[in-house]
């Protein structure tokens, strides 16, 4: 099957509920995104035995976890205990005092600027991400940060015009992660400060800002994932694997 609908996406597991697949999006040019490849996800720290196996049973074997050191102390991957999974640790935002969203936060009118930012000043963690997904360039990967919307968001952003798929796509597929994320969204508020909590939405403007930015300044995620270190050859053979 090539479509796939939001429910056919959704990875329904008992405490990781932000998890779905990116395939099964159509491109602007009539291909489609590979389902069982691209896997994103909020955070395993409270994932049960039955989560890991699901997991493990829908094909992922290598797992990123982009969150930052102060978050990977509080909240342990249980990933770490299951040596059926490989696990990869890319921190990307390294303030080492990061409560799920960083302190740069509160220097932006909205999270549209941390994307935008985060592009800038972490593409050495990107690149490592992309480095890892042409290591597994026809495995199942999993990456997650927390929430599995704003660090997790980007990367999947990125994959998903890469590919290319519609701008209406991608802010749909950013967008969804609030409605997910409802069942644990007061775990996450006692994680982050009282004024932080509103960065805990995802607004569809918020990836519409971010989009906008990447496609004026770079034209594509194509480009920009080149600016970050990618050679040509690489950039074309990730795209080349996720498509079908």
């Amino acid at each position: 099957m090539q479509y796939m609908t939001r429910e056919e996406r959704y990875i329904k597991l008992d405490h990781m509920p932000n998890t779905r697949d990116l395939g099964g999006y159509e491109t602007q040019d009539g291909h489609y995104t590979k389902a069982h490849h691209y896997v994103r996800a909020s955070g395993p720290y409270l994932c049960t035995d039955d989560d890991l196996d699901q997991l493990y049973d829908y094909g992922v074997r290598t797992v990123i976890d982009l969150r930052s050191d102060f978050e990977k102390r509080i909240m342990k991957s249980r990933f770490l205990d299951d040596d059926r999974f490989e696990n990869i640790e890319i921190n990307l935002m390294d303030d080492q005092v990061v409560k799920i969203v960083p302190d740069e936060v509160r220097e932006y009118a909205d999270l549209g600027g941390v994307y935008i930012y985060t592009l800038e000043a972490h593409k050495e963690s990107i690149r490592q991400v992309f480095k890892v997904f042409l290591d597994h360039l026809y495995d199942c990967v999993l990456f997650h940060c927390s929430a599995g919307k704003d660090r997790t968001g980007i990367i999947a952003a990125l994959l998903l015009d890469l590919a290319g798929c519609h701008e209406y796509d991608i802010v749909k597929d950013y967008s969804e992660s609030y409605s997910n994320n409802e069942q644990i969204m007061d775990e996450l508020e006692k994680q982050v400060d009282h004024d932080a909590k509103e960065y805990l939405s995802s607004s569809p403007r918020y990836m519409m800002v971010m989009l906008d930015y990447l496609y004026e300044h770079y034209g594509s995620a194509e480009a920009y994932l080149e600016t970050c270190g990618l050679s040509r050859d690489e950039v074309l053979d990730l795209k080349e694997s996720f498509l079908i």
